[in-house]
C-alpha cells in the first residue's frame, strides 16, 4: 500500500515542479490524469473483480469520462461571453459554476453505479464504493481537460504568477479529485447499504447510510467545494478542500469497514496464504490475522519489491506518455507568433477615431462630479455603472474599460500599484507582461501624460486576460483607468501595431477625456 501512497506523493510533486517551471498547461494535464490513473492502477493490481474485470472496470470508468466530458461542454455552453471580465462572485456564476454544474455532475456519476446497482451480483457495500469513487475520480479528470480546453490551447508557458497556478493545480489535481471520489463513493456505499446490505446492518452507520442524508450531503459537498474555490484565495481554497477531503475519507472508510465486515461474515476460513502487507502468514479469509489489513485490498498473489519496481515504472510510463500526446497536440495547435505591422517605435495607422465618423450627435457624455468628462458611442459600449466619480463600460464583451475620478491624494504610482493589487483579487497569477511590444508606448489620459503598464493572466477557468493599466493627475485632480480584455495575441487586420486590437476601442474613449482645467474644446481628438 505504501507504494500507491508514494506515489501520489510524486505525482503532486511533479504537479508542482511543472508550475514551478511555469509550464502550467503541462501541469494542468499532469494534475487531471495523475488520481484516475492511480485508481486505474490499483484495480489491476488487486484484481478487484476477478470473475470479469475488465467488463465492470471498463464500464465505471468510460461513463465516468463520458460524463465528464459533457458536463465539460456544457460547462463552455452556459458560460457567459463577458466572464472572463467579471467578478467570478456574479449571480449567474455563483449559480451555474456554483450549483448548478456540480450538481449536474454529480447526478450524471451517480447514474452509473445506479446502473450496476440492480445486478443482485453486487451485493456487498464495498461494491457501491468502489463503482462511485472510481466513476466519480475519472469524472474529475475528464470535466477538467474539457472545460480546460481553451487554456491548453493558448500555448504550453502562457504568463501568470507561479504561486497561484501552484495552488490552483494541486487543487485541481489532487484535493477535487478526492473529494469526489470520497464523498461520491460513500453516497453510492449508501446506496448498496440500503438495497442490497443484510436487514442487520442497514443501520450500522446510523444517519450516515441512509440514502436520504449520504446523497444530499455528498452533493452539498462538492457544491461546497465549486463555492469555496469561487470566494477563497487559491491557497485558502486548497488548505480548506483538504480539510473536507480528510472529513469525508472518514466517512468513506467507514462505509468501506462495514463492506468488509460483511464480506466476513460470508467467506470461509481458507488454507494459510502470505500477506503482502506484513509478508507473514494468516488464513485466507478478508482481514490479515497479524497486521489487521483487508486481504481484499491487496494484490491477489505475492508482490516482491522487483514487481513494485516495474509497479511504479508502468506508473511513470503511462503518465509520461499520456502527459506526452497532450504536449504534442498543444504544440501542435497553438497560436503562431504575432508578427507588428509597423517598425519598432513607429506608428504606421491611422489613430483611432470614434465610430460613425466622430459626429458628436452619435455620442453620449458622462461628466464626473469633479468636472471630468468623457464621451462613447452608445451603440458600441454597454454601460455596467455610471456613477459621479466612476464609468464603467464594456465592448463587444471582450473590453471591459472602467475610469475612476478622485481628488489628487495619492501618487499615480501608488494609485496604479494599489488598482494592480485589487486586479490580482480577480485574477490572482496576474503579473506584468514581458512581451515589451504589449505594453502602451508614451500612454495618456485625455491631454495628460500618464503612466501605465500591461499585465498578463488568467481568470479562474485559465482564459487568458490583459489588462493595461494608466493613472495620471493634474491639477489636484487624479484619473485612475483599468482596460481589460479577453482577446487573444494576434497580427491586427487593420495594421494596428498592438496585438490586442481591441484596446484600440478604449483608446478612443481616452482620448475624448476633457479635464475641468482645459478650454471648452480642450482634450478632444
Amino acid at each position: 500500500m505504501h507504494m500507491f501512497r508514494l506515489l501520489l506523493v510524486v505525482g503532486a510533486a511533479l504537479i508542482a515542479g511543472l508550475a514551478l517551471a511555469g509550464l502550467f498547461p503541462v501541469a494542468l494535464i499532469a494534475a487531471a490524469v495523475l488520481v484516475p490513473l492511480l485508481v486505474v492502477l490499483y484495480f489491476l493490481e488487486v484484481d478487484l473483480y476477478e470473475d470479469e474485470p475488465w467488463r465492470v472496470t471498463a464500464l465505471t470508468i468510460a461513463w465516468g469520462i463520458v460524463a465528464g466530458i459533457a458536463v465539460g461542454l456544457i460547462t463552455e455552453t452556459v458560460r457567459e461571453e463577458a466572464a472572463t471580465l467579471e467578478s467570478q462572485t456574479t449571480s449567474h456564476a455563483v449559480l451555474w459554476s456554483g450549483v448548478l454544474i456540480p450538481l449536474l455532475g454529480f447526478g450524471l456519476v451517480m447514474a452509473g453505479p445506479l446502473f450496476l446497482l440492480r445486478y443482485r451480483k453486487f451485493n456487498d457495500v464495498l461494491d457501491g464504493v468502489t463503482f462511485g469513487g472510481a466513476c466519480a475520480v475519472v469524472f474529475a479528470g475528464a470535466e477538467l481537460l474539457t472545460h480546460s480546453s481553451t487554456f491548453l490551447a493558448a500555448g504550453l508557458e502562457p504568463p501568470g504568477l507561479v504561486a497561484p497556478w501552484t495552488a490552483r493545480l494541486l487543487t485541481l489535481g489532487v484535493a477535487v479529485p478526492i473529494l469526489a471520489a470520497a464523498s461520491v463513493g460513500a453516497a453510492s456505499g449508501a446506496l448498496w447499504l440500503r438495497y442490497r446490505a443484510p436487514e442487520r446492518d442497514r443501520g450500522r452507520l446510523g444517519v450516515l447510510g441512509h440514502p436520504a442524508v449520504a446523497v444530499p450531503l455528498a452533493a452539498g459537498l462538492l457544491v461546497g467545494s465549486a463555492l469555496l474555490q469561487l470566494y477563497l484565495g487559491r491557497w485558502a481554497a486548497l488548505v480548506t478542500l483538504l480539510a473536507l477531503d480528510f472529513a469525508a475519507l472518514v466517512w468513506l472508510r467507514r462505509l468501506i469497514h462495514l463492506g468488509l465486515v460483511e464480506e466476513a461474515a460470508e467467506i470461509e476460513v481458507g488454507p494459510p496464504r502470505r500477506c503482502a502487507n506484513c509478508s507473514r502468514d494468516t488464513p485466507r479469509h478478508t482481514f490479515c490475522a497479524n497486521c489487521g489489513v483487508a486481504l481484499r485490498a491487496l494484490p491477489k498473489t505475492d508482490r516482491d519489491h522487483r514487481h513494485w519496481a516495474r509497479t511504479a515504472s508502468r506508473f511513470a510510463a503511462a503518465l509520461v506518455v499520456l502527459v506526452g500526446i497532450a504536449v504534442v497536440v498543444m504544440a501542435a495547435i497553438q497560436p503562431g507568433s504575432v508578427n507588428a505591422q509597423c517598425p519598432p517605435g513607429q506608428v504606421c495607422a491611422k489613430p483611432p477615431q470614434f465610430p460613425g465618423g466622430g459626429e458628436p450627435a452619435a455620442l453620449k457624455t458622462w461628466t464626473s462630479a469633479l468636472g471630468l468628462s468623457l464621451s462613447y458611442d452608445p451603440n458600441a459600449w454597454h454601460v455596467d455603472s455610471l456613477g459621479d466619480d466612476r464609468v464603467a463600460l464594456t465592448y463587444n464583451d471582450e473590453l471591459a474599460l472602467v475610469v475612476e475620478v478622485s481628488p489628487t491624494g495619492q501618487t499615480p504610482g501608488r494609485l496604479l500599484t494599489g488598482e494592480v493589487d485589487d486586479l490580482r483579487g480577480r485574477y490572482s497569477d496576474l503579473e506584468l507582461d514581458q512581451v515589451a511590444s504589449h505594453q502602451p508606448v508614451s500612454p495618456a489620459i485625455g491631454s495628460v501624460q500618464a503612466i501605465g503598464e500591461a499585465l498578463a493572466g488568467h481568470d479562474i477557468d485559465g482564459r487568458p486576460v490583459e489588462a493595461l493599466v494608466e493613472a495620471a493627475a493634474s491639477h489636484g485632480l487624479a484619473v485612475l483607468v483599468s482596460a481589460l480584455t479577453s482577446q487573444q495575441p494576434h497580427t491586427s487586420s487593420s495594421g494596428l501595431s498592438t496585438p490586442f486590437d481591441v484596446l484600440a476601442n478604449a483608446d478612443v474613449v481616452l482620448q475624448s477625456i476633457h479635464w475641468p482645467f482645459e478650454p471648452a474644446t480642450g482634450g478632444r481628438t
